[in-house]
């Protein structure tokens, strides 16, 4: 298998440099593909050229999520079970990378007005070919390191590349802009090209240089087991919710900001720039985040991050309307803990596929991730609606010119009270999380255990039999 210089062997703690951006490199480009998915598609649906309503294409996007509780599982059991001289991740995520490509194509580049049948058919596309690539990827992660820091350090790095890519579909439409092309289909268009040459590089150079760790147990364990597991498990219910509410927060203030800077704030010319500021400012604090959790844990420097959140959240209400200079400030005080939950729930993932195989004595990273996939994609969607049923409630409608004399004051209500709500459950939901350091080398130490009987199992099956006697050698005689 593919190996790359400089990097650790899978699995056998810190991973080597080379190696760690080789892995996340995709992680840009599927941002890429995400960002626009939450705060310009549909924006860019529900405006005057595409010609779609507010609530048909917040329900037209949460649809097509809810497909996704059939897709994702079963993308992440096909990822657990092959066995190719390619490794089981690598093909998957090869495949499913042209698909995605098709997808993205489909959905950025529509070519004019479309049906809500039209969206939901190349949204279809577009969201088999990210599962085929999203669900390998990230249980790829998990394998590369069984050391319950270093995998924060693969996510949080992962994470930062994921703004990366989010920074550089922002500042396309940006330049664009400068150059004098205002029309929203050509700019979401220069999206679609930067998403797929990204993919492509990205995906390319993953699966040439990350090696994949050897499958020493099952892929797989008796349905009724792994169901307990799954609704029964403490910690999984925990960050299937925990992920299910941060996904709802983040799709929420994804589709509400554009019109939070450009009405509420008065300030759609730095509606972009205020935007990459709140990203910039997560990117330089993820290793803050990272150091805070190597200290204190995951969970608990998750706790950290929806605590700040709330503090910060109220200085959102005292922005002067047309001040750019205080908008900045405060966004980027609010954007300090973005990155936080998105690399520390996907670590803490990693340490439930652990209990899960130490349990069911099963390799399966793959499906714990499907499901992980899916309550993010399934808030996401359902965030879409949610928001722009809200905004509907308050009297917003993108197509009409006339705003309101009170639309500035309850749009800016609605942009902070419900990350707030969103971010209280998810809290909640993070309290007395049972996996920490300790308990995580609980199970590695079991998991490694499992993994040395079967090695010696093998090797036994493997040796040859002496006899006890010398063979015996039958000789047919001539007929009587």
């Amino acid at each position: 298998m593919p190996r790359s210089s400089g990097s650790a062997s899978p699995n056998s703690g810190r991973v080597g440099f080379l190696t760690l951006i080789s892995y996340v490199f995709p992680s840009l480009a599927l941002a890429a593909v995400g960002m626009p998915l939450v705060v310009h598609l549909p924006n860019f649906y529900a405006s005057k050229e595409m010609g779609l309503s507010l609530v048909v294409t917040g329900a037209v996007f949460t649809i097509l999520r809810t497909l996704d509780i059939v897709i994702d599982p079963v993308a992440g059991y096909i990822s657990d079970r092959l066995k190719t001289r390619f490794g089981r991740r690598r093909p998957m995520l090869a495949l499913g990378a042209p698909l995605l490509a098709i997808g993205i194509w489909m959905v950025f580049v529509p070519g004019g007005p479309v049906s809500p049948v039209h969206l939901g058919v190349s949204l279809f596309v577009m969201y088999l070919g990210w599962s085929m690539c999203v669900i390998p990827h990230l249980s790829w992660g998990s394998e590369l390191s069984s050391d319950y820091h270093e995998r924060t350090r693969i996510y949080g790095w992962s994470q930062a590349a994921t703004v990366a890519g989010m920074m550089g579909v922002l500042v396309l439409p940006a330049l664009l802009e400068h150059m004098g092309v205002t029309l929203h289909s050509t700019q979401i268009m220069a999206m679609a090209i930067f998403s797929v040459v990204t993919l492509a590089l990205g995906v390319g150079l993953c699966v040439a240089r990350v090696p994949e760790p050897e499958v020493k147990l099952s892929a797989h364990a008796p349905l009724l087991p792994t169901l307990r597991f799954l609704f029964k498990n403490r910690a999984m219910v925990q960050v299937m919710g925990i992920d299910f509410t941060e996904s709802l927060n983040q799709g929420a203030r994804g589709a509400m900001f554009f019109y939070f800077a450009r009405i509420a704030l008065d300030l759609p010319k730095e509606a972009n720039t205020l935007l990459m500021i709140y990203f910039i400012t997560g990117v330089i604090c993820t290793p803050l985040w990272m150091a805070l959790s190597r200290r204190i844990g995951k969970h608990r420097a998750l706790i950290t991050a929806y605590v700040f959140g709330f503090c910060v959240a109220p200085l959102l209400f005292i922005i002067p309307a047309g001040n750019v200079w205080v908008a900045a400030l405060v966004l980027a005080l609010s954007g300090a803990n973005y990155g936080a939950p998105a690399f520390l729930i996907r670590s803490m993932m990693a340490d439930v596929a652990d209990a899960d195989t130490a349990e069911n004595h099963a390799e399966r990273a793959g499906l714990m991730y499907s499901f992980l996939s899916l309550t993010a994609k399934f808030g996401v969607g359902l965030s879409v609606f949610i928001t722009f049923v809200a905004l509907s409630l308050i009297g917003f409608d993108p197509k009409v010119a006339h705003v309101p004399a009170n639309l500035p004051e309850h749009l800016r209500i609605v942009f902070v009270a419900l990350p707030v709500i969103l971010g209280f459950v998810s809290l909640v939901l993070t309290l007395g999380f049972p996996i920490d350091e300790a308990k995580q080398r609980t199970y590695r130490a079991e998991i490694e255990r499992r993994r040395a009987e079967a090695q010696d199992s093998d090797v036994s099956d493997a040796a040859p039999v002496a006899p006890d006697t010398a063979p015996v050698i039958l000789m047919k005689g001539p007929a009587e």
